[in-house]
């Protein structure tokens, strides 16, 4: 108890409180206001009309019409379409080819060219979606007329021409919300920084202070050092969630008390993994360097940016000793998801797992402490209290030793 009370003391006359709230909430208020129009409407689009008919302006306001595709500029003469993209005033180039009209009269097939500024692949992907739909709309409504002239009623065409319908349904993130994915990855790794910084200079400040031979012989002691970061830090994530709701939108559904069990989880495994990782440096600076040893590997491996499912097999399970990867999936699955936390009793297990797994490598190391600290009182132990002194004589110019100007360790010239 008298460890977590000095802790919180220290907390208190630093600045950790102040940089683990304010840090992540003006990062979160910042990257939800600059995110909220998470997609993009009206992608400014380039039409090239060879065909100059009355069909192809039939199909340019089917596709203008669409609330993905912007046609705000038409030409008729045929035009290199990187000239539209080069300097990004359009996303997008749609050429339609002379005879478009006669073909579709004819039945015969057409190529319509569609060039996409992939340099913006975030910004123009509702931009294909867009074209797709227009295009898929209006070959089903020509087979349609084509089984009309050929004798059937209009509802027989229309469900010949579309007899398995697909319907699709866009689960929890239906608009790409970049809150979801980029921003939330960027706060949480800021917010690791952040606490990782801080929990990593524990061990070797009490080093520095010379306390932690003490409290090696009551390793909880030294364990529960992290209780003050972890509470302090879950409060923290809870501001950040709040302010990524109401100010970015993010649709998080999480029941707010269940959500603590695996926010206080994170941060106590969190806080532990620095420990460990942090223990035998040489000084609090030191320590505060191997911040990247954990950084980098969660940045990669933890679903960050990247999915896991994505990453080879071995680096798959690599993943599950990082404890932002557990994070992330109770995240997604209360937060953005809805879950109920009864369905998340696997992933509680591994967390629990990987928190006995570092408070195992902590103990280790605290034994590992002990035993140097017995092998260096054993040879202070081993070293002779008394060796022979040298005396430099003030009436001779000559140095001597003698027993009788042997010294007692520390004490002072007797006169000879």
């Amino acid at each position: 108890m008298k460890a977590i009370i000095d802790e919180f003391k220290l907390i208190l006359n630093g600045k950790f409180i102040f940089i683990i709230v304010i840090a992540p909430l003006i990062i979160s208020a910042a990257f939800g206001y600059v995110f909220k129009n998470n997609q993009l409407n009206e992608a400014p689009v380039a039409v090239v009309d060879m065909d100059h008919s009355t069909y192809s302006q039939h199909l340019i306001e089917q596709l203008n019409a669409d609330q993905y595709i912007d046609i705000n500029y038409i030409t008729y003469n045929y035009t290199d379409p990187n000239d539209f993209l080069y300097n990004e005033k359009y996303l997008g180039v749609i050429y339609l080819p002379a005879g478009l009209e006669k073909a579709r009269a004819q039945g015969n097939q057409s190529n319509i060219g569609f060039y996409v500024d992939t340099a913006l692949s975030t910004a123009t992907a509702s931009l294909r979606t867009g074209v797709t739909e227009v295009i898929t709309a209006e070959n089903s409504t020509a087979s349609s007329g084509k089984l009309v002239a050929m004798g059937l009623n209009a509802t027989q065409a229309t469900n010949l021409s579309t007899g398995l319908n697909l319907q699709t349904r866009l689960l929890y993130n239906p608009t790409n919300n970049m809150l979801m994915s980029s921003v939330i990855g960027f706060v949480n790794t800021v917010f690791l920084s952040i606490l990782g910084g801080a929990t990593l200079a524990i061990v070797p400040r009490l080093r520095e202070q010379g306390l932690l031979a003490g409290m090696v012989q009551k390793p909880l002691s030294i364990v529960f050092r992290v209780i003050p970061y972890s509470l302090i830090a879950t409060a923290s994530m809870y501001l950040v969630m709040g302010c990524l709701k109401q100010v970015g939108g993010l649709r998080f559904e999480a029941n707010v008390f269940q959500l603590f069990i695996p926010f206080i989880m994170y941060t106590i495994a969190l806080s532990l993994l620095c420990m460990m990782v942090g223990w035998n440096a040489s000084s609090p600076a030191k320590a505060a360097g191997r911040i990247t040893m954990i950084l980098l590997p969660s940045f990669i491996l933890s679903g960050a940016q990247i999915p896991v499912a994505l990453l080879p097999p071995i680096l798959q399970q690599v993943s599950h000793a990082l404890p932002l990867s557990w994070h992330f999936k109770f995240l997604r699955g209360l937060g953005f998801r809805g879950g109920d936390l009864k369905y998340f009793s696997q992933e509680i297990g591994g967390f629990l797992i990987l928190i006995t797994c570092i408070l195992f490598v902590i103990f280790l190391l605290i034994l590992n402490e002990r035993r140097k600290a017995r092998k260096a009182e054993r040879e202070g132990l081993n070293t002779t209290p008394d060796e022979p002194t040298t005396v430099v004589s003030s009436d001779v110019n000559s140095t001597t030793t003698d027993s009788s100007a042997t010294l007692p360790s520390g004490g002072k010239p007797q006169k000879i």
